[in-house]
């Protein structure tokens, strides 16, 4: 009986001490769910506020973007506003319904002076046919402009009788007459373009993110913009933490319900540049949080599980953080290439509307035309292109684009470029021309490099056909010349031994004469390999000048010579003088008595400049392009090799020669060549 009693003591001291255990259990895992509990919040709250303040900072620098929107729409309204005009005046009372939806607008009315309503692009009559004088709509957007305070006023965010959601309005005034127009674009489609760009962009992406319900930035007249799902939130006023937060500068959280689901909200009140304060909503689910309850229950058995979730909160942040990071590198990313590619386009890019007003005037064809593009745009074409060089007239004329066209164009002071042009036309819903757009590329280097390659092409199939037939030439010449020998030595003739020997010499001379133009042509098909050693370019002209000095002296021709200090070159000194010499001695046959020849070597960007210039006749246009051709000459006795040789030298040089007017009237001769990098200075 005694051992029963004390079995039954034992089983309640067992007992009691199980459920003193038990509580001491649940009291510990209680206290460890509270701590835990309470941690995640602070966590997720300090999470929160960082991403409140990391996105605030970010929304503050991408507003700007919202701001361009606001410009753009506002400028699209005025131009929408003109457009309606331009219809009614020509059409009369049109479909106002069309004109609304080929502009996008959600609300078209003509308001006459006294608040009635003239037309409308509503299905039926208006419900009211006049707007009441005591509603905001009347005061603060229509009175104004009806007064002629403003010519035009913007509003967003109003309530009118003819649409049950608030509309972004745009009044402008008349200018056929007395009243206004009115245009209205409702606010849901003002959120979905703020969602599409700008700042709508970067909270629609950042609520991508699985532990962010949602992202909102509102303000008193409601939503600005949010995150993809949202189209509609509690307003300020009608929640007092709401109200409390929109007086506060500070961060407040709270945990609400949203979509039936609890959640952690961080609100944070930001102010815009030029744009008023708003307030920035971030809702953060709690899933994560109730799942991290639920295994630190178990954290009391598994203490070491611990680390994991903790370890995933930290890849949470982190992760969190990388997204966020990898999201400005691409907004900076798209920013720095469209700066990029809109700083470097290489075409001329002009538009003209209708009516043939230029509408797009692009830098580079600002510098093609050497016009400035503000004192472009809204001109005439035809008064910046009079010879129709961009095809514009032709292509409005004939409805017909123009895929590809070279003409040529007269720049300010009497240059001539070759431009390539195409042309397209675009057509508005109607079929109407609309918009016709012409593209030019200055292809004139272009053009003058693909003529040097096809001259050098031609010069040196020519120069090797030359070299051919010149070495069989020479075989049967020399046997002429031997036999020409022995006839003038070994045989004496009986009678006229003078007129014979006289004979056979001008045989030898003339054998001897065709053998020198036969080695000019061998050199020219074989030039020799050049001895490129540092010369200076005022020293060769100088030098070439002298030799031809006497020359000229003896024909009353007057020399001036103009050259700068530093002008280092690589070159074939004694090749270099016979170019020289070889265009002096044509300029000195040009100008023929009393004339003057200018020699002039500058330095020119990367090259130096050699030009030699006459006040002779010139040489015609036509021929400009053949005088390097190999047998070209204008001359009797020449024989067409000289400025073949003298552009072959050039080229072999890395050069380029040229011929063109010169100032004086004359030809001018201009040669570039690549200037050799200065010698250091001894010290």
């Amino acid at each position: 009986m005694q051992r029963i009693r004390n079995l039954s003591s034992r089983s309640k001291l067992l007992l009691a001490g199980l459920t003193v255990l038990a509580i001491a259990v649940t009291l510990f895992v209680w206290f460890e769910v509270s701590q835990s509990r309470e941690e995640l919040l602070h966590f997720v709250k300090t999470e929160a506020q960082v991403l409140v303040e990391a996105v605030g900072s970010s929304s503050i620098t991408t507003v700007a973007a919202n701001s361009e929107l606001e410009r753009s729409i506002l400028d699209r309204l005025r131009l929408a506003a003109k457009f309606v005009e331009v219809r009614t005046r020509s059409n009369g009372v049109a479909d106002f319904r069309a004109i609304a939806r080929e502009i996008s607008v959600d609300l078209l009315m003509i308001i006459n002076e006294d608040g009635t309503v003239k037309a409308s692009n509503l299905a039926a009559a208006p419900p009211r046919t006049s707007v009441d004088p005591s509603t905001d709509l009347f005061h603060d957007v229509l009175q104004p402009v009806l007064r002629g305070e403003y010519s035009w006023l913007a509003q967003g965010g109003m309530r009118t009788p003819w649409s049950p959601e608030r509309l972004y309005l745009f009044a402008q005034e008349r200018e056929s007459g007395s009243g206004a127009v009115l245009l209205g674009i409702s606010a849901s489609a003002m959120l979905e373009m703020r969602m599409r760009l700008g700042i709508g962009r970067l909270l629609r992406d950042i609520g991508t993110a699985h532990s962010i319900v949602y992202v909102v930035l509102q303000d008193d007249d409601g939503l600005l913009t949010a995150s993809e799902g949202v189209e509609e939130m509690g307003s300020i006023e009608s929640d007092g933490f709401l109200r409390s937060a929109w007086k506060s500068d500070s961060t407040r959280s709270r945990i609400t319900e949203y979509a039936g689901e609890p959640l952690f909200e961080v609100v944070k009140r930001l102010h815009f540049e030029n744009q008023g304060p708003a307030l920035m909503r971030i809702g953060l689910s709690l899933e994560h949080v109730r799942s991290i309850q639920q295994r630190s229950m178990h954290r009391v058995v598994f203490i070491a599980f611990g680390f994991f979730i903790t370890a995933a909160i930290l890849l949470i942040l982190l992760h969190t953080r990388q997204r966020y990071g990898v999201l400005q590198q691409e907004h900076r990313k798209v920013r720095s290439y469209t700066g990029l590619v809109l700083d470097n386009i290489a075409d001329a890019v002009v538009a003209t509307d209708a009516s043939g007003l230029i509408t797009v005037f692009n830098q580079t064809a600002a510098r093609l035309f050497g016009l400035d593009p503000d004192a472009v745009i809204g001109r005439p074409c035809r008064e910046i292109c009079r010879d129709d060089t961009l095809l514009l007239q032709q292509t409005r004329s004939s409805a017909a684009a123009v895929p590809y066209q070279e003409n040529q164009l007269t720049r300010p002071g009497g240059e001539r470029r070759t431009v390539a042009v195409s042309t397209s036309i675009i057509q508005d819903d109607a079929g109407e021309v609309e918009t016709i757009v012409a593209i030019a590329r200055d292809i004139t280097e272009q053009l003058r490099v693909q003529e040097q390659l096809q001259r050098k092409d031609r010069v040196t199939a020519m120069g090797e056909l030359a070299g051919g037939i010149a070495h069989e030439i020479r075989n049967p010449l020399n046997a002429i010349n031997i036999i020409a020998q022995r006839f003038q030595s070994e045989f004496v003739p009986a009678t006229d031994a003078e007129e014979y020997l006289q004979l056979a010499k001008t045989v030898r001379s003339e054998v001897q004469r065709v053998n020198t133009i036969i080695t000019q042509f061998l050199e020219f098909a074989r030039p020799p390999r050049l001895n490129l050693e540092p010369c200076d370019a005022s020293r060769l002209l100088h030098d070439s000048l002298e030799v031809v000095r006497s020359q000229a002296m003896q024909r009353d021709i007057r020399l001036e010579l103009i050259a700068g200090e530093g002008l280092p070159l690589s070159a074939d000194r004694e090749k270099m003088h016979q170019v020289l010499l070889n265009l002096l001695q044509n300029a000195i046959e040009a100008v023929g008595q009393s004339g003057m020849i200018k020699a002039v070597a500058c330095r020119r960007g990367a090259n130096v400049e050699i030009t030699i210039a006459d006040n002779g006749p010139g040489i015609p246009e036509e021929s400009r392009k053949k005088v390097f051709n190999l047998y070209y000459t204008t001359k009797a006795t020449g024989t067409g090799l000289g400025l073949s040789i003298v552009h072959q030298i050039v080229s072999e040089h890395g050069g380029d020669v040229s011929v063109t007017t010169s100032p004086e009237g004359g030809a001018a001769f201009r040669i570039l060549l690549p200037a050799a990098p200065a010698e250091p200075a001894v010290t």
